[in-house]
């Protein structure tokens, strides 16, 4: 299955549906990345933090609350508008900016981070554009953490568990949610499918169809990406906390920091 050059598609709560995004993406799987994000945080020393796809904030409002001095950015304009309006319901002093990880110019901060398969959004060729940009907004010798589906760890089986049936009541709205996906190995995209039927009351149902893929990536492949654009492997971690193993892990979380030399 060919993909166009410049667009992956992207999961329909990031536009459409933006009012979902949190009943279906924030969990209690959530709040244990947000611990280890912190730990490896202040393991590298960090205090200034810019998350680069922020979404509605999750990691954002988490580090603000253990002192962290962090700016939110991201490229959806409705997901942006609900993590300001939880800010302003916490009477949180958060900023928040309209921006792609590709171009935008936000500051010099001692880390970014990008969680929860978000470069797996961009074409390799995007990615690398976001990697120069990641670096125009580090302090020399800064951190970018980040992590992505590992591509040697997806099985067959792993495909198909990740087929999903969902019903939920979000805002007295009931929302049936079916997803399946499928890989396509020779261009390393996670394609997925999915399905909403929304039934207000006193209305009839809506059906929003969509399909959207994932670039993965293999670690030994993400190491040549990042020593090519000046970033440097610290340490490679599955999304529980645990060293990395090629084979088993079905995420790579990876702390980098910026080199001087690009190769």
């Amino acid at each position: 299955m060919s993909k166009n050059e410049t667009e992956l598609g992207l999961p329909i709560e990031y536009q459409q549906l933006p009012e979902f995004f949190d009943a279906h993406n924030v969990n209690e799987k959530t709040e244990a990345t947000n611990e280890l994000l912190a730990t490896l945080l202040k393991e590298q020393q960090v205090k200034m933090v810019l998350d680069m796809t922020c979404g509605t904030g999750s990691q954002v409002f988490f580090l603000h609350e253990r002192g962290y001095e962090i700016i939110g950015s991201d490229f959806s304009p409705a997901l942006l508008e609900i993590a300001r309006a939880k800010a302003k319901q916490l009477n949180r002093d958060i900023i928040f900016i309209d921006g792609d990880i590709r171009s935008v110019k936000v500051g010099v901060f001692d880390a970014v981070i990008t969680i929860f398969n978000a470069i797996g959004h961009l074409t390799k060729t995007d990615f690398e554009k976001a990697l120069k940009n990641i670096r125009a907004n580090l302090k020399d010798n800064g951190i970018y953490i980040f992590d992505i589906f590992n591509q040697q760890a997806i099985t067959d089986e792993i495909i198909d568990s990740f087929s999903m049936q969902v019903e939920s009541t979000i805002n007295g709205v009931k929302v049936h949610n079916v997803q399946y996906s499928e890989i396509d190995r020779k261009n390393n995209f996670l394609i997925s499918h999915e399905q909403y039927e929304i039934i207000k009351e006193k209305a009839e149902p809506e059906t929003h169809t969509n399909s959207f893929s994932l670039q993965i990536y293999t670690a030994e492949e993400l190491q040549k990406i990042l020593n090519s654009n000046g970033f440097e492997i610290v340490s490679l971690y599955d999304m529980d906390g645990n060293i990395f193993q090629a084979e088993k892990s079905l995420n790579i979380l990876i702390v980098a920091k910026q080199t001087k030399v690009i190769t």
